[in-house]
């Protein structure tokens, strides 16, 4: 896809995204995926795709907006409705999730490196949820416990909830965290032996990349589930003064991080952006292969405007991996970072005011021009 900036390029790649984790992923919330247009009563959006897999399609849609209801929030704001439907028939965002399998590459994922923890969580929370449903419910029923958690822990630090009532959601939230600490940090290992070996050839250094899973108390980041929430379990009890103290929860699943190194040295305060970029690419192209081990059939690859900040190179290395795939969107306002014989087996198009158009193969040229 190609066009100039502010035509819709990312607004499309960002929406079959949307298809494959039920949300966006920039936005804050659904509220800002629904344009606001004062002259109409009723606004909404609409996300819609086929998707073609072997011995079945699929229709995914999504609808987002006040659906035709006029009850405001507690700010005047229109409520914010969501209707996930796969085939016609309503689903649940757990149910709809990993029905499309998808890998997003944009300008975005420095921030996997540079950003703060729950910016690394997040990253491994949406590619564990694309093949694992248990994830993504005992993550969302760990976030539900954890409130609820928090809510107890003010009122023991205001005197006026027992102590006692702590031990029935210690138990509720070391139960569902035990599964998601062990899914990141079997996810984590698996991605650090891919990325290695693509970070070697991308970077052209010999530079090693390697990840390695930090929980957020003292605890071992291997063994089975029970022995991470025996652990969990005893780091609590050990917090348990400083916890009512401040009102929250300090350790947990919630807390913790992934730690990228390049030659041993941890990314975030010394690596360039070049090599940061470097890391973020081998990374999600460890992704694509991670998830098509794990789902048995490849992702569809976004690519949204980041060749051009490649040298031609890495350039080549990214485009030749991601045409190994059976479906790869890729998005530029300089055709010419995409230029060569990969091209020649290309669908080409032009995003203008929010438009696709297709792009004749006998007008363009190679060079994209």
């Amino acid at each position: 896809m190609q066009g100039d900036n502010g035509q819709g390029k990312s607004n499309l790649l960002e929406s079959i995204y949307i298809l494959a984790i039920a949300k966006s992923p920039w936005a804050s919330s659904d509220r800002e995926l629904v344009r606001r247009d004062t002259s109409q009563p009723v606004t909404y959006s609409r996300i819609a795709a086929v998707v073609r897999r072997t011995g079945d399609d699929l229709k995914l849609q999504i609808d987002l907006g006040n659906l035709g209801t006029e009850v405001p929030d507690l700010d005047g704001n229109p409520t914010i409705q969501k209707l996930i439907r796969v085939n016609g028939a309503p689903r649940r965002a757990i149910d709809f999730v990993g029905q499309l399998s998808a890998v997003m590459f944009s300008a975005q994922d420095l921030e996997v490196v540079f950003g703060p923890p729950a910016a690394r969580r997040r990253y491994l929370d949406i590619l564990i949820s694309q093949f694992d449903r248990q994830y993504l419910g005992a993550l969302q029923r760990y976030q539900r416990v954890l409130s609820q958690r928090n809510h107890l822990l003010k009122r023991l630090r205001d005197g006026s909830a027992r102590t006692d009532e702590l031990d029935v959601w210690n138990d509720q939230l070391v139960f569902e965290a035990k599964y998601v600490m062990a899914r990141r940090v079997e996810t984590v290992a698996g991605l650090s032996e891919l990325s290695a070996v693509i970070h070697l050839e991308l970077s052209g250094t010999g530079e090693q990349l390697g990840l390695q899973y930090r929980p957020s108390a003292d605890l071992a980041a291997e063994g089975s589930e029970e022995s991470l929430a025996e652990q969990l379990r005893g780091a609590m009890e050990a917090r348990r003064a400083r916890e009512i103290a401040q009102g929250m929860t300090v350790c947990g699943p919630h807390r913790d991080d992934v730690e990228i190194r390049i030659d041993g040295l941890e990314a975030a305060p010394y690596a360039s952006r070049g090599q940061a970029r470097t890391a973020i690419l081998s990374l999600r192209l460890a992704e694509a292969q991670y998830l098509k081990y794990h789902r048995g059939q490849e992702p569809v690859l976004l690519l949204d405007d980041v060749l051009s900040e490649l040298d031609a190179a890495r350039r080549l290395q990214v485009i030749q991996r991601a045409s190994q795939y059976e479906q790869c969107f890729i998005s530029t306002s300089d055709p010419a970072t995409v230029a060569g014989p990969l091209l020649a087996h290309a669908t080409r198009l032009t995003i203008h005011g929010g438009a696709a158009v297709k792009v004749d193969s006998e007008q363009a040229d190679p060079a994209g021009e």
